[in-house]
């Protein structure tokens, strides 16, 4: 494993369990007591400070990527950005008629999953 790679693992799995102790701790403190409006909100913000640093991470191994590494990650990513947007953007319209909401906070991690399908995809058509 590359130098770049063993890093981003390291910086990920950091920042990804300190998301988790964070989700957790915040979850049973907003359960636990009841706090002002103000203070629930501080709280419920806390949780994206750890994935700033799991996005910290992302771009940090980007950098280190060569030219076809880059072209293969653009176009998963891209063929995520439609396939996510679509759908959530159709789902919108199921929605009116009834449909269960979608949370919000899913399109994150949806986006996430389709790229890394996508990425699947694209790896094999570069061979």
């Amino acid at each position: 494993m590359k130098l770049a790679a063993k890093t981003y693992l390291k910086n990920f799995t950091i920042a990804m369990g300190l998301y988790i102790i964070t989700l957790i701790m915040v979850k049973t403190a907003l359960i636990s007591w009841d706090f002002p409006l103000v203070v629930k909100v501080i709280l419920a913000l806390a949780c994206a400070v750890p994935v700033l640093l799991i996005i910290r991470a992302v771009l940090t191994f980007a950098k280190s990527f060569d030219e076809l590494q880059r072209k293969k990650q653009m176009e998963a990513t891209l063929i995520a950005f439609v396939f996510v947007g679509m759908g959530t953007f159709t789902y919108g319209f199921l929605e009116m008629i009834g449909f269960p909401r979608l949370p919000i906070i899913w399109i994150f991690p949806m986006l996430y999953a389709t790229q890394g399908l996508a990425m699947v995809y694209v790896t094999r058509k570069y061979g």
